[in-house]
Order: structure tokens, then C-alpha cells, then sequence
């Protein structure tokens, strides 16, 4: 999950077995690896979202999964204790509070739209609102 403590990863299966066995000193199959991944999708620990990058010529090829932690799995990862579960419980919580800024919301979007708009924009979109609702004559 790197330094910036995401609570998501991007890292294909063969890194996650080469790191379990760098870090940990287990060494599991590509099978075992999947099977352990199917288990915490079922039991809600983690959430899955698949990507693809378009090429040229038309040609789409699949990346590995962004796997991120849901607040169920970092509870169960606090449960077990490990550490990195209460920085990742920290930053789904901001993220749910709309802490975290980095994506705007609708309401931000719309206020600073409406900020940025001078009297005679607003007038003017008034109007255009107002021509293209009114009515045709019968």
C-alpha cells in the first residue's frame, strides 16, 4: 500500500506473493493467493475494482485490480493487530466524513461555480432559463 498509507493497493498477485515471502517469510502458491482474496471478498474484508487501459488501434488490456480495505476489513485487520488497520480505519473514516478534499463534492462544485458568476452572468443565464422553458404558442 506504499508510504502514502492508501487503503488501496494496485499490486498484481505475483508481487503480493513475492512480498508475503520477502516480509513475512510465507511462501504460498498463485492458487492459495486467489483463494485467500475470493474468502475476504465474501466476507466483506475487502472490495475489488477491476481496470483496463485502452491502447491504441483499439486494443484494451486489463490491469491488476485496485483491492481496497472496507472499514469491515480494517476492523478485522485492528482485531488481529496489525498496525497499518488503524491508519487505514483513519482514512476511510475521513473519507466518509468528506475530510479528505481531494475530490470535490457537487455542493462545493456549485457554490464556487455560483462565487465565480458576477451579477450580469447570472442575469443572463436567468433569462436563457427562462426563453428556453417558456411555453410555445398555441
Amino acid at each position: 500500500m506504499g508510504n502514502l498509507h492508501k487503503p488501496y493497493t494496485k499490486v498484481s498477485v505475483n508481487k503480493q506473493i513475492e512480498l508475503l515471502e520477502k516480509r513475512h517469510n510465507k511462501k504460498i502458491k498463485r492458487r492459495r493467493c486467489f483463494y485467500i482474496a475470493e474468502d475476504w471478498l465474501k466476507a466483506g474484508y475487502i472490495t475489488r475494482q477491476p481496470r483496463h487501459k485502452n491502447g491504441s488501434g483499439g486494443f484494451i488490456s486489463q490491469l491488476s485490480s485496485m483491492i481496497a480495505f472496507t472499514l469491515k476489513g480494517a476492523n478485522f485487520l485492528i482485531s488481529l493487530g496489525i498496525e497499518k488497520g488503524l491508519v487505514i480505519k483513519h482514512h476511510i473514516l475521513h473519507r466518509e466524513e468528506n475530510e479528505d478534499r481531494r475530490f470535490p463534492t457537487k455542493t462545493d462544485y456549485t457554490e464556487q461555480r455560483n462565487a465565480e458568476m458576477d451579477r450580469e452572468e447570472k442575469r443572463r443565464l436567468e433569462d436563457l432559463v427562462e426563453k428556453v422553458t417558456k411555453p410555445f404558442p398555441a
